[in-house]
């Protein structure tokens, strides 16, 4: 039996468990949503009920998330900093244009970690649309040792979502 027979709809189930707390209504569509790579797992169960475009890499990892979470609202424009650039910006603008919101990561799929690069903030200026920074706050999880530190939400965590200032971020 193939290993994604299995493990695609056990991690669909693991992120529809997860508990959400919204410390304000986030801004309507058009924006642009930005979190850190750490909250990747969080952010893409966040947004998988919400019509929102995701930038997600063209990588296998990438593919294996789109995989995930794909059949929900949230729809996936391929590309990133280091393959696919201009072709990802491009798909990111026309998704503002239309109207929709777009979500991506502040220190891109390389690193480093906490380290924003000039995506989100060049897509915001260039489409008029506001840069709506995310924090998630996490109950019981994991933090892996990779580049990014990324952060596994145990099942039925709930997770605070909250949006920051920008001057948080200075």
């Amino acid at each position: 039996m193939e290993p994604s027979r299995i493990l695609i709809p056990l991690a669909r189930w693991w992120l529809a468990s997860l508990r959400w707390n919204e410390r304000d209504p986030l801004p309507a569509a058009p924006a642009v949503f930005a979190c850190w790579h750490e909250d990747l797992f969080a952010a893409a169960a966040f947004f998988r009920d919400r019509p929102v475009s995701a930038l997600v890499s063209g990588s296998r990892d990438g593919e294996s998330l789109v995989r995930v979470l794909a059949g929900r609202k949230l729809s996936f424009l391929r590309g990133s900093s280091s393959a696919g650039s201009v072709s990802g910006a491009k798909a990111c603008l026309g998704a503002l244009r239309s109207g929709r919101s777009v979500a991506t990561t502040w220190d891109g799929p390389t690193g480093p970690a906490g380290i924003p690069k000039p995506g989100a903030a060049w897509m915001a200026r260039a489409s008029s649309s506001p840069l709506v920074p995310l924090r998630f706050s996490y109950g019981f999880h994991l933090r892996l040792g990779d580049w990014s530190r990324l952060i596994v939400p145990f099942p039925f965590t709930r997770i605070v979502v909250e949006a920051l200032p920008m001057e948080t971020l200075a």
